[in-house]
Order: structure tokens, then sequence, then C-alpha cells
């Protein structure tokens, strides 16, 4: 493995609430609670540190409790975080009410930390950050931070990974020079956002002519599409019953980024992506603190075995 990875974005603490019963709106609803170390950079950075990438990650977090633990667990985990920020603010949490079934019915976030990963801050790390050949960003970040991070990308011939988070924040990517972002990987409603057009084809061209190499469509349980300009590749996915939906998106770009950087093809990437969100997705919490590299493939012969 001859590729490193850099992680940059926001880290929060997920407080994750499920609900006994079908939601009742406007009133309070019996529920079980689940806290850990969230964000979908640290989410991503975390399955990353599992499956033996060995992440660095560029992060904000406040000067209290939650900022002491998550920097311990992060050096614990093996992810170098040295070159991260603290604020003197409480860190960012993210609240999330699921329904019985597992499935998102609202979610809550407050981050007044991630503001301070600034491009004048990331200007002064410009030589740490050439020394990785991957960066991961999220769209946590502002506006003027992504733009900066692209344009270094481009000049410094780094593969740029951005992952839109939510259809509100790829709203921030609609307006910026594209040209050097490697892949970007939204759900079909983040596409339409992020190109400001109401046609995925339209989008999809859009995408392209602003400089996006690959567009990474994920479809929820019809699977997901990797789309470049010559060529587009589907994979589906099996139906499971669903415990939690916190987290599928960032471990299947973690588990892409590991086949990736392994010389893996692009099917057995989308294949190793696919696995990973299925397994996120059967269990409560956004990260599989047993997942190891063999564990991965083992789980992926029981979805795609050929």
């Amino acid at each position: 493995m001859n590729k490193t990875v850099l992680c940059i974005g926001a880290t929060l603490v997920d407080e994750l609430y499920f609900c006994d019963n079908s939601i009742i709106a406007a009133s309070s609803n019996p529920a079980q609670k689940v806290t850990s170390i969230g964000g979908v950079i640290s989410n991503i950075a975390q399955h990353l540190a599992l499956l033996e990438v060995n992440p660095a990650i560029i992060t904000a977090i406040g000067n209290d409790a939650d900022g002491v633990f998550i920097k311990s667990s992060f050096n614990q985990s093996g992810i170098d975080c040295n070159h991260s920020i603290v604020v003197n603010d409480a860190t960012g949490k993210y609240v999330s009410i699921l329904q019985p079934d597992g499935n998102l019915y609202v979610a809550v976030c407050q981050d007044n930390c991630g503001k301070h990963i600034s491009a004048t801050y990331l200007e002064t790390q410009k030589e740490y950050l050439k020394g990785f050949d991957i960066l991961i960003i999220d769209t946590n970040l502002e506006s003027e931070t992504i733009q900066w991070l692209i344009y270094f990308a481009k000049n410094h011939q780094k593969k740029l990974i951005i992952e839109p988070v939510s259809v509100a924040k790829a709203s921030k990517l609609a307006g910026l020079d594209l040209n050097g972002v490697f892949m970007v990987t939204p759900n079909e409603n983040e596409l339409l956002t992020m190109s400001a057009n109401n046609i995925k084809e339209q989008s999809i061209d859009s995408l392209f002519e602003r400089g996006v190499e690959t567009i990474w469509i994920r479809k929820g349980a019809e699977g997901s599409t990797l789309h470049t300009r010559n060529q587009s590749l589907d994979l589906n996915v099996p139906s499971i019953q669903i415990v939690d939906s916190t987290g599928a998106g960032d471990a299947a770009l973690a588990a892409w980024v590991f086949g990736y950087v392994n010389g893996e093809d692009e099917k057995t990437c989308l294949q190793l992506g696919h696995t990973l969100a299925l397994e996120i997705l059967k269990s409560k919490g956004a990260v599989d603190a047993s997942l190891t590299p063999s564990l991965l493939y083992q789980h992926k012969k029981k979805y795609y075995n050929d």
C-alpha cells in the first residue's frame, strides 16, 4: 500500500435516539440512546484505520471533555490528528431521532468548531498536505475552504474526494470551480443540488463539464452507479433488514478507498463499499469496531461472491 490518505472535515459527538415505537410528531417518544464519535469525515477515518490504511485527519474539536475523549480515541486508533485544531468552544454534536426500523426521522447538528478549519489555516499546513496522495473532505467545511482544497489538489496532483454530507451542505458545491476534483459521492437529491439542475442526466453532464472526474451516485436500496466520462458501472444491493441508517454512506466511501489504495478494480471497489455499508445498516452506530481487512472480504462473499 503506497497511497496515503488525509481526511479533512468536522468531528462531532453523535447521539442517536432509537424510538421504541413509530414516532408521533409533536409528542414525547420513548427511545434508547447510543453515543459515539461521529461526523462524516471522522466516520470515514475510523473505518480506514480499522482497515489498516493508517489515515490522518485534520479536524476541529472543542477544549472540553468531548474533545479530549475524541483526540485520545483517535490516537489509540492509529489516526494521526496532530495537525487538528483545538477551539475554545464546545465540540460539535449531531443528534438524530430514528424510527424503530432504523430509518432516520430527523436530525440536527451544531458545530461551532468546523469553521476554524479555514483556508488560512490550511495554508500554514501546505507542506504537511503535500505528503498525502488522497485527500477526502466533507462539505461541513466553509465554501472558501473547499475551493482552496480543490485548487491545492489540482496544483499538486492529489486525488481529491468530496463527500457532500447532505442536500443543504451539498449546495455549497453549486457555485464552486470543481476542476481538480477526482470524485464526488452524492445521493440523487444531493446530485441535483450540487449542479443546481433538476434533471439527473443534465446534472451529471454539468459536473463533468465543471471538471469532476468521477461521480459515484448512491441510490439506497437500488444500489449505486459509478460514472466516468467514458462509462457507467451499476451495482445492485441485496435486500436487508435495516437497524440503523446512520453512517452507511461514510462506510461505503471508506471501503471503496480501501479497495482503491490496494489496487482493486472498479467493480471490486464498489462491492467492498456496498458490503461495509450493508454491515453498518444492520447494526446500531456508524462505525463497526470489529472490522478488519480480512473480515471485510469475508463479508463481501455473502453479498457478491464473484
